[in-house]
């Protein structure tokens, strides 16, 4: 007659197991060089990782929305490793500035009544990347991300906006990585 393990054997041998897998990667992963390291310059150029952030200007007729880009492209730079914000124009490595050029609210869909059910905020910005010293225009781009709401889910015009702003800023600060 065999006895079935308890739950805290079951526990105790799940933990074991556990214990034995991360030491096994531990020993196979340590001979590795590393790829990526969390140090200053690590994921970015060590010339280019001191970044000042202007406020973007805003050539619509949507008020205030530069405000909100520019916050957010400041806490994009910060989540990331290896970037940092420059306590002045003088001392950083970079100057990000941009625009907004476009701004647009488009309605997807429509019921018989014509109350609409799905609608989309789009907005589209002009980047600049410039090189601190010498005022030279490393980079420019034009990027634009989409966002849907549902009003009838009680969804609303400024999330998309603010979910827009989000994605811009990851974009924005993707710029920086890659080589200019």
């Amino acid at each position: 007659m065999t006895v079935a393990p308890t739950n805290a054997r079951r526990a105790r041998r799940r933990g074991a197991a556990a214990c034995v897998l991360l030491a096994a990667l531990a020993v196979s992963t340590a001979g590795l060089p590393g790829c990526v390291t969390l140090e200053r310059g690590g994921l970015f150029a060590s010339d280019r990782d001191d970044v000042w952030v202007e406020y973007f200007d805003n050539r619509t007729f949507y008020r205030d929305v530069q405000f909100r880009l520019s916050e957010d492209v400041v806490a994009e730079i910060l989540s990331r490793p290896g970037l940092h914000l420059s306590t002045s124009r003088d001392s950083a490595d970079v100057v990000l500035s941009g625009r907004i050029v476009d701004v647009q609210q488009n309605v997807l869909s429509e019921d018989p009544t014509r109350t609409i059910t799905s609608a989309s905020s789009t907005v589209s910005v002009v980047v600049e990347i410039l090189d601190a010293r010498t005022g030279d225009v490393l980079k420019s781009r034009r990027l634009s991300q989409r966002a849907e709401f549902v009003p009838a889910l009680s969804e609303e015009v400024d999330a998309a906006r603010r979910d827009v702003f989000v994605l811009l800023a990851r974009d924005i600060v993707r710029e920086l990585e890659t080589e200019f």
